[in-house]
């Protein structure tokens, strides 16, 4: 009777431990799937922040032409608009003189972080 009971004891213990292997290959497994999308979710967090810190920089370098146009006793800063994208600088609006609008460009260039400035500024003549 023992060597009834001892044969499916045997075959229950063998496939215990083969499920447990399986198991262990799908833990594994997921393990490596798990890890995968760690990396991809990280690659893409930091393209993402790549592309923040380029749309800050634009913002940052708007501002600082629009301080410098503040500070600046030639440039009329309420009269010029300031815009940026990829760092090139437009300036649109109405300056007083010629000489406004080149202090203005020449004060916009002076910025850390532009590569070019467009102006279109008018000209007011009185």
């Amino acid at each position: 009777m023992n060597r009834l009971l001892a044969f499916p004891i045997v075959l229950l213990a063998i496939w215990l431990s083969v499920g447990c292997a399986s198991a262990r290959r799908g833990g594994s497994a997921a393990k490596d799937a798990t890890v995968a999308a760690g990396r991809e979710v990280g690659d893409k967090t930091e393209d993402v922040a790549e592309k923040v810190g380029e749309k800050t920089t634009d913002a940052t370098i708007t501002a600082a032409v629009k301080m410098k146009f503040a500070a600046d006793k030639t440039v009329d800063a309420l009269k010029i608009d300031v815009d940026t994208k990829d760092n090139l600088v437009t300036l649109t609006g109405t300056v007083k003189t010629k000489a406004e609008a080149d202090k203005a460009v020449a004060l916009a260039k002076t910025v850390e972080g532009v590569k070019g400035v467009t102006p279109h500024l008018t000209i007011k003549s009185q």
